[in-house]
Parts: C-alpha cells; structure tokens; sequence
C-alpha cells in the first residue's frame, strides 16, 4: 500500500497533462474538458448533477463549465416532460472535433499507464480500481448522510 497516494497523484498530474493541450487548444477549463467528455461517454446521465456525482466536481465548477459551454455552442440543455427543475443536457455538433481529441488522449493517457501488462492483468487492474471507486464513493456517500444527521 506504501506509495499509492503518491501513485495516484502522478496519474491525474499525467492525465491533466495530456489533456491540457486540448484545453488550450479549445480556450478551455479542464472542468469544461471533463463536462463535454463525462456527456460524449454517459448516454443517460446527462444532468448537472449527475456529472457533480460522478466525477466529484464541485456543483459551482459544473454550473459555470454548463453555461460557458452553451454560451459557446457546444452544450444545449432541455427539459424533459413536465419537468422543468431537471435540464438535460445534450452535445452540439460544435462540440465533436474537441470530444474526438479528448478521447484520443484519454487512448493515449490509457496506453501510457498500461505499457507492458497483459490483457488479463489490465482487466484485473481496472477491476480492482473500480472496487477502490466503489469503497471511496460509499464512504464519501455515507459521511455525507452521517453529516446530516441521517441513516
């Protein structure tokens, strides 16, 4: 277990710094980066708050990412139904040069981290981080409520 932390500090530094150049590139935040591709990959969890809980950006950070992105076109949000307290948000085709450069390197960060494991060792790997996932959101999820005086 010696290191892990530090292990997983130098994979998001990695990451981010794959991603930065389409940032750039594009003139944005790293939060709107992960906003247009968290909505290219989750087909069903198209809402602000979904994106708040599953990628644990802040609801401030998503909020102003949505409304920099419709503002240029590259995010519309609707509502479904009757209700009208739930946007849904839709990509643009605006947006599908940038999400095409970001999920190559999200290929390339991927390929980075997994050089010289098998297949099977690769499955393994991402079976236990998803496990490692599963522990830390149960855990933020119940402090959370342990928090706010629930059960």
């Amino acid at each position: 277990m010696e290191g892990i932390i530090e292990n997983l500090y130098v994979n998001k530094e990695l990451y981010s710094s794959l991603l930065l150049p389409v940032c750039n590139k594009y003139k944005l935040t790293m939060a709107e980066m992960l906003v247009l591709l968290f909505l290219s990959k989750n087909a069903g969890s198209d809402t602000a708050s979904d994106i708040v809980n599953k990628l644990k950006i802040t609801k401030s950070h998503v909020s102003a990412s949505v409304r920099d992105l419709e503002e240029r076109g590259y995010l519309q949000g609707s509502y479904e139904g009757r209700n009208h307290r739930t946007i849904h948000l839709q990509l643009c085709d605006t947006a599908s040069e940038i999400i095409r450069e970001g999920k190559k390197v999200q290929e390339k960060f991927l390929s980075v981290i997994s050089r010289g494991f098998t297949r099977e060792e690769i499955d393994t790997i991402a079976g236990y981080i998803q496990r490692m996932n599963d522990n830390a959101n149960d855990y933020m999820r119940e402090s959370f409520h342990s928090k706010r005086g629930e059960s």
